[in-house]
């Protein structure tokens, strides 16, 4: 689970990152990043009602947040991370491989 210091909370920041930021699409999901502010990465997460009912969300969301947590302290930028309706039927393997490029190459341009 991400720490309060590594999550987004505020309607006004996923905004601005989503506006502001650079984006990165891939399969599964679609990413955003901004330079933070805070010298230390913070994540949010979007799961739309596409991506399916309220548990198979939740079990994406909680994936979304592990991968999160695995790359927290690499990286000093904020990012969205919205789920495609896609993302409810992969497997962990293909979602992580795919979050994981995308915020690698995130990382790299925001920085």
């Amino acid at each position: 689970m991400l720490d309060r210091a590594h999550r987004l909370a505020l309607p006004t920041d996923f905004r601005r990152i989503i506006r502001r930021g650079t984006k990165q699409t891939s399969s599964l999901v679609v990413a955003y990043a901004a330079p933070s502010d805070r010298g230390l990465s913070r994540f949010g997460m979007v799961t739309s009602k596409a991506v399916g009912n309220a548990p198979t969300r939740n079990r994406v969301r909680r994936q979304l947040r592990a991968i999160a947590w695995e790359v927290k302290d690499n990286y000093s930028a904020d990012f969205v991370i919205r789920a495609l309706p896609a993302a409810a039927q992969s497997s962990w393997e293909e979602l992580h491989t795919d979050v994981l490029r995308a915020i690698d190459s995130l990382g790299e341009k925001v920085q």
